[in-house]
């Protein structure tokens, strides 16, 4: 998808359920050849990431690694399953970013790897022009607003 397409963008994923994400945080850290690291918490909270090396060629995950958990003595705080379905999610549409809190906003970064969210989508429509969720984001249509740094 084009990022000039951006009533394509909205569109496509108006309607679409992210709600099993919700609480869940997820980014590309990083693209090899074979293999992509994505890091995966909780969203808006300040714990440690785990990060999830998966192999693209294999369709599958190699590793989640729990070190900066154990570094900081923190205890797991996301299931190996919620790990996965995050990666799943993540992998099923190709975005770079995908974060639900727990109100059931969306932020969304389909373009660039390590970037901030570059689509929000809010749970309920609401007048504000301007939104401020870690960023700001301007609004564009419907619930849906745009990171004005974007």
């Amino acid at each position: 998808m084009k990022e000039n397409d951006i009533d394509g963008f909205i569109s496509k994923f108006n309607n679409e359920n992210f709600n099993n994400l919700k609480g869940i945080s997820i980014f590309q850290r990083s693209k090899g050849v074979n293999e992509i690291v994505y890091a995966v918490g909780r969203y808006g909270e300040n714990k440690p990431l785990y990060f999830v090396e998966f192999n693209t060629s294999q369709k599958r995950i190699k590793n989640i690694s729990r070190s900066l958990l154990i570094q900081n003595s923190i205890p797991d705080y996301l299931t190996d399953n919620e790990i996965t379905n995050a990666v799943n999610e993540i992998r099923k549409y190709d975005f770079y970013l995908l974060s639900v809190d727990s109100s059931e906003n969306v932020f969304i970064n389909p373009y660039r790897p390590n970037e901030p969210a570059y689509y929000l989508r809010l749970s309920e429509n609401i007048s504000d022009s301007i939104v401020r969720k870690g960023y700001v984001f301007n609004h564009y249509k419907d619930n849906w607003y745009i990171n004005d740094k974007n």
